[in-house]
């Protein structure tokens, strides 16, 4: 019996001395090789380790779990798999109806039975979307306001406007901050977005654009926020019109709400934010100072004239050392050796958070709210 128990005793300990990536990894090998049961034992093992596998740790359990003949943990899987959300889309759902890793559970009740709640859950998502969508379009419309002088009282909130650039309408939104009184100037903040490689038309149809972090430093240090909207060919990147339609942008916004002209700033993240070198290098401007998230220094547009960020007209950046997107080492060497030159680069760093840091949940307003703090002096 000893000898029993031993190689079994070992084969523990081995397999508890591996991480939970390092396990899901063999898993995953496992599961391309279709040697499902010994997935399964990696999963098993995988899953003591870690208080909430993902859904797609589940899933990918459902299939070792269900070609291994163990049909009440692969159901058991599945229906922790719906918990954590699978079946947020109709790929999602397909995939779970179509796929052979799933066909000898197929047929069982609960397996039907938990693609009819997704379906069900589905489609009130796709309602509130919907109607979520519609709500938004309508109020940013609905917020809108004609030029006006004496400035009248603007609703708090979203507001969308046009401008005619390039042959076409290019979108921004105001943001109006509860605070804002028209009978005095108010600061504004300028916001460029990032991912514009990615994006093939203006999305400003999405609610979910009310959700970004600059929008927060609006309400907190009563701003105006001014953000436009790009894409892959009107954008940041190499489309020099879109630049200065953001000139043309902030003299619209003048002309609806009483702008503190001396208080107006520029700056972005990532694309946006190497955009805003392009501003900050200019001979003259309208903005007091420009701030740059996740920016990479080089534009495809033209070398930039480090001496003309200045000091009466600084640029602070902000980067953080693990940015897998613009490393760290390659920001910071352009910035060594340009920093005599480009006297008014303020130059900041965060020990983590990695390109998109700003959007952290937790992390994210708390680095926002201590930068802007300063930068807003």
């Amino acid at each position: 019996m000893k000898f029993l128990v031993l190689p079994f005793l070992l084969f523990c300990n081995l397999a508890f001395s591996q991480s939970f990536e390092e396990l899901r990894a063999s898993a995953a090998s496992n599961l391309n090789k279709k040697d499902y049961c010994a997935a399964l034992v990696n999963l098993k093992a995988a899953f003591s380790q870690k208080a909430t596998p993902g859904q797609y740790d589940y899933i990918s359990g459902v299939s070792a779990a269900a070609n291994c003949n163990d049909i009440p943990l692969a159901l058991k899987w599945l229906r922790k798999s719906y918990e954590l959300g699978l079946g947020k889309d109709q790929e999602e759902i397909r995939y779970l109806e179509t796929n052979e890793s799933f066909k000898n559970i197929s047929e069982t009740d609960d397996f039907k039975a938990i693609l009819k709640e997704m379906k069900q859950r589905l489609a009130v998502k796709e309602k509130q979307r919907k109607e979520a969508t519609e709500s938004w379009n309508k109020s940013i419309v609905d917020h809108q306001i004609q030029a006006q002088v004496p400035f009248q009282k603007a609703p708090e909130g979203f507001a969308l406007y046009f401008t005619e650039a390039d042959e076409q309408q290019a979108p921004y939104i105001v943001y109006v901050p509860k605070s804002y009184d028209p009978s005095k100037p108010a600061t504004t903040i300028v916001f460029l977005h990032g991912g514009v490689n990615a994006v093939s038309e203006y999305y400003y149809k999405d609610p979910n654009v009310a959700t970004e972090p600059i929008f927060s430093i609006g309400e907190q240090f009563q701003s105006i926020i001014i953000y436009p909207f790009a894409r892959k060919d009107f954008g940041w990147v190499n489309q020099v019109k879109a630049f200065e339609n953001v000139f043309t942008i902030v003299k619209k916004v003048e002309e609806r709400y009483n702008v503190d002209t001396a208080r107006i700033y520029l700056g972005g993240m990532s694309n946006g934010g190497t955009a805003t070198f392009w501003f900050a290098s200019r001979e003259s401007t309208p903005f007091r100072a420009f701030y740059a998230f996740a920016a990479n220094p080089v534009l495809k547009i033209g070398e930039i004239d480090f001496s003309k960020i200045t000091s009466a007209h600084p640029l602070y950046t902000l980067h953080s050392k693990d940015d897998e997107t613009f490393r760290y080492e390659d920001v910071i060497r352009i910035y060594n050796q340009n920093k005599k030159k480009a006297v008014g680069w303020k130059f900041q760093t965060i020990r983590k958070g990695s390109h998109s840091f700003i959007y952290d949940p937790e992390e994210g307003p708390k680095v926002l709210r201590s930068f802007f703090a300063d930068f807003l002096k």
